[in-house]
């Protein structure tokens, strides 16, 4: 018994002494990892040793007995097929079960049994019976969960304690000002929940040490901007979240981006572009950043051209960010003389769909007679959406029997004078709610020739930028010898239903102010003190500027009346206008909500367009400018995400105008392949390229996306607002997310007119073994192929 106990010691001051050493090795190589604790004596180590050997022997020893005959590769452990994936096998020890022996052979039932269960128990902790079995576990454990270094968005919330009514990832986010943008793309991006557990489970940290720093310098943001988005994604998963989080937040994106910086409203697609492209400039692990010229697509195959196209873009590009949302489009340019077809491969991040229009438009339009009663009618006019100011102007003179040479068409506001429209213009530049006239001249005399000028002019209470327009549109035609006296006597003939008895310039001297519009500034009344005061230098450049392609030549006047003596002139300035049944008729017609479907919108994207004379294309085998090339664009490739974003906003003239087409989009079974490029082969090639390196094997529905989140744009351009609907990957209900603001919703809210972008993930469906359960669940390609690399699948 004596020889067993010194030979026992013998052993545990061996070990102990070959633990300081390999302690003192690792020490050496890594100084930060030293311990400050105190250091034990060394009789209380040895007899730790002594106890974890003794321990450790019984233990196998046992195992031995029970079962001598254990096949290689296989283990007496059946827990280890269930443990958790944070799960390490020094908590496998400390729980009382042995280590599994080094396989040896190559089990083919293991790896797909580990998978099975993997996925079992993903879908088991979604479920009520399951989040409550680990509330209840967690609260039974006495021991702390180790760090997750390779899980999923489930095991994530499995770790944390959350309140009975409180559900993970259904966190609101704080408005800082203006910065709804950003929380609607930060909420959809942290329920892409690939993408969410690729930083929850800091997967990054490794594509960070990896990544190209001078470029990560020069493109990126030397991992500020990616440490930031994780820290976020963490705080909405693990209920963290805090104010100072969006702070930090939008400093990162302000340091890095100068467009963002202040309180300003701004798009969030190209906010979302915006992050994406500096998320993969920091996890880019691409060595160069030079591009190759792309050889001549004449007479070569597609896939050759498309696969080179590809591999110059990843001499560059490699990142998880491109793995998950980049693919190829093709776009094809046709010679329409030669009929040779040039074609160019280019990655997209996101699809930006134009939205379907209607064929017409409505015009409303206040017509001013010379001597008809009413003398204001206002009409509508339906044109087309390509029409010109000239086809309108035909329209109403058909309409109002006016003849075209007499019709000026202006707008009015309710400063004055607008705007003045000519034949050659297009219909967009007017908008559904101009104040568009269409005034009544009389016809031009001849005979006379520059003599007499033609005037348009409106009344106006005060002065400069303060006045306001009242009474309807006068016209007059006076010779341009007249008298100051002699102008404003023929002005006040024409408001004489509207004046009281008596009012003369004779009797009252002088009324108002006239001012010439687009006059010469500072220089723009006409002087009363003059003999000839309409031949000044604003008159004539005035009438320089209102020498335009189909109006009559004239000049517009504004008269300003002072308060009292508007008042003690005016007995009526009501400023009356008769509305024609075709308002009401248009509006009715129009005012039909215009429904679309997300399939229709991707045809109207692919379908062909011919270039105009600004966008000519020099063939390359004519050797000249040609006009009339068509052009189309086809999606060549699909990405794991796809992102839509809907053209809501159109520029019209001047202005942006936004659409209000309701889109209807699917939220489950969104079928891609009728809208992918014709290649001749299996839809297996549709794949991202990205991708296609880690797959293998056909798998059907590859071209199969459901929906996962939405950002809506509520409002017009000026006063509009974010927010987003996102479906919570742990509960599968939806929610939405108006900033701070979450609320549960019903499947049913989800498509509506506000819809802006939209995210859709691919669709695997996995179905589990008979014997396990008969449920299936929806997995990535991405996610599918990591959890068969992580259980051994190959």
């Amino acid at each position: 018994m004596e020889k067993q106990e010194k030979q026992l010691s013998a052993r545990s001051a061996s070990e102990s002494e070959l633990q300081r050493s390999r302690s003192g090795r690792e020490s050496s190589h890594h100084p930060r990892s030293r311990s400050r604790s105190p250091t034990p004596s060394v009789s209380s180590q040895r007899q730790l040793v002594a106890q974890q050997t003794s321990a450790r022997r019984s233990k196998s020893d046992q195992q031995l007995k029970s079962n001598p005959q254990t096949p290689c590769g296989q283990t007496n452990d059946t827990r280890s097929a269930t443990l958790p994936r944070s799960t390490s096998r020094r908590s496998m020890r400390s729980s009382g079960h042995a280590q599994p022996q080094k396989k040896k052979l190559f089990n083919p039932f293991r790896p797909i049994g580990n998978l099975a269960m993997r996925v079992f128990r993903q879908v088991v902790c979604i479920t009520p019976i399951g989040k409550k079995w680990a509330a209840e576990k967690d609260k039974k454990s006495s021991t702390k969960s180790a760090p997750v270094s390779n899980g999923d968005i489930a095991s994530v919330s499995r770790l944390h304690t959350f309140p009975d009514a409180e559900t993970p990832g259904a966190t609101g986010l704080r408005n800082l000002g203006n910065t709804c943008y950003i929380n609607s793309i930060l909420q959809c991006l942290s329920k892409t929940d690939i993408l969410a557990e690729y930083f929850c489970c800091e997967q990054y940290k490794a594509d960070l040490a990896r990544s190209n720093r001078i470029n990560a310098r020069k493109y990126g943001t030397r991992g500020e901007l990616t440490e930031s988005l994780a820290t976020v994604t963490k705080a909405l998963w693990c209920g963290r979240y805090s104010y100072e989080v969006s702070s930090e937040f939008k400093s990162c994106v302000c340091k890095y981006g100068p467009q963002y910086r202040g309180n300003s409203q701004h798009d969030a697609q190209e906010f979302l572009i915006w992050l994406l492209d500096k998320i993969h400039e920091d996890l880019n692990i691409a060595s160069k950043k030079k591009y190759r010229p792309n050889k001549s697509s004449h007479g070569r195959a597609d896939d050759v051209v498309a696969a080179e196209a590809l591999a110059n873009h990843r001499r560059g590009n490699s990142s998880f960010v491109q793995d998950l949302f980049l693919a190829q489009f093709r776009s094809s340019l046709t010679c329409p003389n030669c009929r040779r077809q040039s074609n160019n491969f280019d990655p997209f991040l996101c699809t930006s769909l134009p939205l379907p229009q209607r064929a017409d438009r409505p015009v409303y339009v206040t017509v001013v007679y010379l001597d008809a009663h009413p003398k204001q009618v206002k009409l509508g006019v339906s044109m087309r959406a390509d029409a010109t100011v000239k086809e309108l102007r035909a329209e109403l003179s058909l309409q109002t029997s006016i003849p075209v040479g007499q019709v000026v068409l202006t707008e009015l506001y309710y400063y004055g004078f607008h705007r003045t429209f000519t034949d050659a213009q297009p219909l967009s530049v007017i908008h559904e709610t101009d104040n568009l006239y269409c005034v009544e001249v009389p016809p031009a005399t001849v005979a006379t020739g520059r003599e007499k000028l033609l005037m348009i002019a409106s009344n106006r209470l005060g002065a400069g930028s303060k006045g306001k327009k009242f009474g309807s549109p006068i016209v007059i035609q006076i010779s341009r010898k007249a008298k100051y006296q002699q102008l404003q006597d023929a002005l006040l003939t024409k408001l004489s239903a509207s004046l009281r008895e008596g009012v003369t310039s004779e009797k009252l001297g002088l009324l108002f102010n006239i001012r010439v519009v687009d006059g010469i500034p500072g220089k723009s009344y006409v002087p009363h003190d003059v003999t000839h005061p309409l031949y000044v230098e604003s008159v004539d450049k005035a009438l320089q500027s209102c020498d335009l392609d189909g109006n009559p030549k004239h000049i517009k006047l504004l008269l300003e009346w002072d308060p009292d003596t508007k008042q003690a002139v005016f007995t009526s300035v009501e400023d009356v206008i008769e509305e024609h049944r075709s308002v009401q008729l248009l509006k009715a017609e129009h005012q039909q909500p215009l429904v679309a479907t997300l399939p229709s919108c991707f045809d109207l994207y692919t379908e062909e367009e011919k270039l105009d004379e600004k966008n000519s294309w020099l063939c390359p085998n004519c050797r000249k400018l040609q006009i009339g090339t068509t052009k189309r664009l086809t999606l060549w490739t699909l990405p794991d995400v796809l992102v839509v974003h809907l053209k809501r906003f159109k520029q019209m003239a001047s202005q942006r105008v936004k659409l209000s087409t309701l889109v209807e989009f699917p939220i489950y079974g969104l079928d891609m392949s009728k809208h992918i490029a014709s290649r001749g082969k299996s839809h297996h090639d549709q794949w991202s390229p990205w991708k296609r390196r880690d797959y293998n094997e056909d798998r059907d529905g590859d071209t199969i996306y459901d929906l996962h989140a939405v950002v809506n744009h509520i409002g017009s351009l000026s006063s509009g607002h974010y927010t987003a609907v996102c479906k919570n990957p742990v509960t599968a209900d939806w929610y939405l997310h108006d900033d701070e603001r979450v609320k549960l919703i019903e499947q049913e809210e989800i498509v509506n007119k506000s819809a802006y972008i939209l995210f859709y993930q691919v669709s695997v469906w996995l179905v589990l073994p008979a014997h396990l359960t008969t449920i299936t669940v929806p997995l990535s390609r991405t996610r599918l192929k990591r959890i068969s690399d992580n259980s051994g699948c190959g």
